[in-house]
């Protein structure tokens, strides 16, 4: 019989393939909830740079809700939808399956992170995301909820002391 064991993690630990997947997985998710918590941020922050109206911000995020393959025929309503209310494409959609990923693999300080992430997007009401301000206001906090969720991950899994002398050279020399 085969070791269900696919790669060492760390010494004496290992990682099954099923914890491999959850790995890949809480990646997609979170850069998934990333990439459109930038999109519908860069966009209300030009329509707030042009001092334009709630028409102008559904305008701006129609290119990112076809994007995410959102079609809503209120654009007032495109907002809420890519943050918030979509069943597939939306942040709050990611954020959650990234943290029923989490769940399987991760430290509970990243798990409480995108909790924290979730709990605010839960906390909004769709009907205020009508303004520029609004929709910045939130996304800003959300970029900071996965900022603070990426340097968890970096600390916990590849954050290491920096090399001494001595083993900047034996691995110099291993190259060689």
């Amino acid at each position: 019989m085969t070791d269900p064991r696919s790669m060492a993690a760390a010494k004496g630990t290992w990682l099954t393939d099923s914890r491999v997947y959850n790995l890949i997985w809480l990646g997609r998710w979170l850069e998934r909830a990333e990439a459109i918590n930038r999109a519908v941020n860069a966009s209300a922050r030009w329509v707030a740079a042009n001092g334009s109206t709630q028409l102008a911000l559904g305008e701006a995020l129609a290119p990112v809700a076809n994007a995410a393959g959102i079609q809503v025929e209120d654009k007032a309503r495109l907002a809420a939808e890519l943050l918030l209310d979509n069943a597939a494409s939306s942040a709050m959609h990611c954020l959650s399956n990234a943290r029923l990923n989490a769940t399987q693999v991760a430290p509970v300080e990243l798990i409480r992170i995108i909790a924290e992430a979730i709990l605010d997007l839960q906390e909004t009401d769709a009907t205020t995301l009508d303004s520029p301000e609004r929709v910045i206001a939130l996304t800003d906090g959300i970029a900071a909820h996965l900022a603070n969720a990426y340097d968890a991950i970096e600390n916990r899994w590849f954050g290491r002391e920096s090399l001494t002398e001595e083993e900047v050279f034996h691995r110099f020399v291993q190259q060689q």
